[in-house]
């Protein structure tokens, strides 16, 4: 199976993420690890298995990845995509009412995630939701592994 993943990063934390996801792909798929930028001229056509991530920035993905979920085109049947981010955990978000207001404002996978099957792709897993412990990071300990893991989920 070809697996893309295109992602933007804003501190570095989503594309430790996204690299942890390709290298646990990468021991039985062809992997092709992609920043946004770098994705706008890929020939998508052949990706079997598109994931896309960005950090959560004020409840939606970065303009780019936006742009990007927005304007992918499917290019064939039963391609399959999946959605991932990074955000601050609910738990470490003070005082409480505050967290009310960041789960009512949503994150940036789930809005990936609503695009590209907009765009006809057959969402695979679960949106993949990733933590930091502040805005600019770093990534909560062991997140790294729990990216790897849920990689493998979408591959099995």
């Amino acid at each position: 199976m070809k697996v893309t993943i295109v992602y933007d990063s804003v501190f570095g934390n989503t594309a430790r993420v996204a690299e942890a996801i390709a290298a646990a792909l990468a021991a039985a798929h062809t992997v092709e690890l992609l920043t946004v930028q770098a994705a706008r001229g890929a020939d998508l056509a052949s990706t079997d298995l598109l994931i896309v991530g960005s950090p959560t920035r004020g409840f939606r993905p970065t303009p780019l990845i936006a742009e990007f979920a927005e304007g992918v085109q499917q290019g064939g049947a039963g391609r399959q995509a999946a959605a991932f981010d990074t955000r601050l955990d609910g738990e470490a978000i003070s005082p409480p009412p505050l967290r009310w207001v960041v789960d009512a404002g949503g994150y940036a996978g789930t809005r990936i995630a609503a695009a590209l099957a907009r765009h006809g792709f057959a969402m695979r897993g679960e949106v993949g939701g990733f933590l930091v412990t502040g805005t600019e990071g770093p990534l909560k300990a062991h997140e790294l592994d729990r990216a790897a893991a849920w990689a493998l989920t979408l591959a099995g």
